[in-house]
């Protein structure tokens, strides 16, 4: 799906498709072009626009981490967002790419699946009728800044979750909560990541010295670095507290293993001196005294059972039991 928008010096902006290509890519008119699961199409307006051969390579490679590259006569920048067409319920926590390429007048962008904050940005402008204030530098950066936005509402989800397990982890250990814990370890892990990187784009872009960034587009670059770095925090952050409570999962296993090897271990205690009185008396010699004894059965059993509670009671003031 192409996908064009162009913002006349009138002010007025017009929506379409591939009917806008050739006025979208006119110099005096600030267009932006969005190229959804178009990897073909995309491909060729890029080679046709004289955009750099690494860069056009760097856009359909799915697994490249975000980064930022300055050209003669363009930028080329990569960022990821969460992917929200996947199911959300599976646990599975993915990134999207997204290839833009800024020129003078000119807002190209790449992406295999559909991106939310592509989508709002798009939205927010067709329904004002209005473009963005600042053309297509400030349209690159509300795009961005919508799409770490949407990581927070992910990130204190997963701080909420790890509390509950903290709580469950304290209150009745279970096996499911060990892989509770790993997926959310793995989803802290993606997380941290694509962050990492994003700290270089957007602090390159903050402080970028090209003729397209005014000092209002490094400012506004400079705020969602600083989400990035809140982000980058809250991520370790969340990263050992997930690990603290890895660490009291085990110590809650482990002591209540302890407690029901002691019971075990007790109980063994107590048998150990009956097996030895019932295994005197269940030897096969003729002559054996008390076997003659009319009350000997009930005088082993009651001197049995005495043994045992004796045990009992005193393991119990030891407080073993």
């Amino acid at each position: 799906m192409i996908r064009i928008m162009l913002c006349g010096t009138d002010g007025a902006v017009r929506c379409g498709g591939e009917e806008l290509l050739t006025e979208a890519l006119d110099p005096a008119v600030a267009g932006w072009i969005d190229f959804v699961g178009e990897a073909e199409a995309a491909e060729r307006l890029l080679t046709a626009q004289g955009f750099h051969p690494l860069a056009i390579e760097d856009t359909f490679t799915l697994q490249h981490q975000p980064r930022v590259e300055e050209y003669s006569d363009h930028l080329f920048v990569i960022v990821r967002g969460i992917d929200f067409n996947r199911d959300r319920a599976s646990g599975d926590l993915q990134t999207l790419k997204l290839a833009a390429f800024l020129r003078a007048n000119l807002l190209i962008t790449v992406h295999r699946a559909p991106l939310r904050s592509v989508a709002l940005v798009r939205t927010r402008i067709e329904e004002s009728a209005r473009p963005v204030a600042g053309g297509v530098v400030q349209l690159l950066w509300t795009i961005c800044d919508e799409m770490i936005d949407l990581y927070f509402p992910i990130v204190d989800e997963i701080g909420a979750e790890i509390e509950e397990l903290e709580q469950e982890v304290l209150n009745d250990p279970e096996r499911e909560d060990l892989q509770r814990i790993l997926d959310l370890r793995r989803k802290l892990g993606v997380l941290r990541r694509t962050m990492l990187p994003h700290r270089a784009v957007f602090s390159h872009l903050a402080n970028s010295r090209d003729a397209l960034f005014d000092a209002t587009a490094s400012l506004n670059f400079r705020d969602t670095l600083e989400n990035v770095l809140r982000l980058t925090d809250a991520v370790d952050q969340l990263r050992d507290q997930l690990s603290n409570v890895k660490d009291t999962y085990l110590s809650v296993i482990s002591q209540r293993t302890n407690e029901i090897m002691k019971v075990l271990t007790l109980f063994s205690a107590i048998m150990l001196p009956l097996t030895f009185i019932a295994g005197v008396y269940g030897m096969n010699f003729e002559y054996i005294p008390e076997l003659a004894s009319h009350y000997g059965y009930f005088a082993v059993l009651s001197a049995m059972g005495a043994i045992a509670f004796g045990m009992v009671v005193w393991f119990r003031r030891r407080k073993w039991l």
